[in-house]
């Protein structure tokens, strides 16, 4: 199954709210380990057809992954990624539904300093496209040295909550080093 880049757009804009015991919660506190990993459920109360799934991954070696994929039948869509020292080839062949912004990245190789952000486009694998996170409107264009696994991190989950609509205030407590 395939979505259109109009459909993608109208589930990022969706307010979404996180799920926990069976209810959207105005509130989630979290306790900050390393690395740091979580996944959440979301829904949407404006149009509860549709569920998420919000996945934030930290590894050792100073990687962070957020993600967001739209649910169906069993069946994960990517519909927006945040990669921070993670590696990346953007398709070669551009079709149709390639935005402007992503064509003069075909064939790109990120490499792990390259920080990026995938976006869902028609026709291609989930997130299969990048652009570096400076040709973009997310905030955060890099980590700070020393904080990684500190503030920036908190930083970060929260940059990415309020760019995909996450209604659920996110309390993460940071990591204390």
């Amino acid at each position: 199954m395939d979505i259109t880049n109009e459909q993608a757009d109208y589930l990022l804009k969706l307010p979404k709210k996180i799920i926990k015991d069976d209810k959207p919660v105005d509130k989630l506190e979290l306790e900050q380990t390393y690395p740091f990993t979580a996944r959440f459920e979301l829904v949407s109360k404006e149009d509860d057809e549709f569920t998420f799934l919000w996945a934030i991954k930290q590894s050792k070696r100073n990687s962070i992954r957020v993600s967001l994929h739209y649910q169906e039948n069993g069946s994960q869509i990517g519909l927006m990624r945040v990669d921070y020292n993670g590696g990346h080839i953007n398709p070669v062949v551009i079709n149709e539904f390639v935005p402007k912004k992503f064509c003069p990245y075909a064939g790109k190789e990120f490499k792990n300093s390259d920080h990026h952000i995938h976006y869902h486009v028609q026709g291609y694998k989930s997130l299969a496209w990048a652009i570096p996170l400076t040709e973009d409107d997310f905030k955060i264009k890099e980590l700070k040295e020393g904080t990684v696994i500190n503030l920036t991190f908190v930083d970060i989950i929260k940059e990415f909550a309020k760019t995909v609509n996450i209604e659920t205030e996110i309390i993460l407590n940071p990591l204390l080093l």
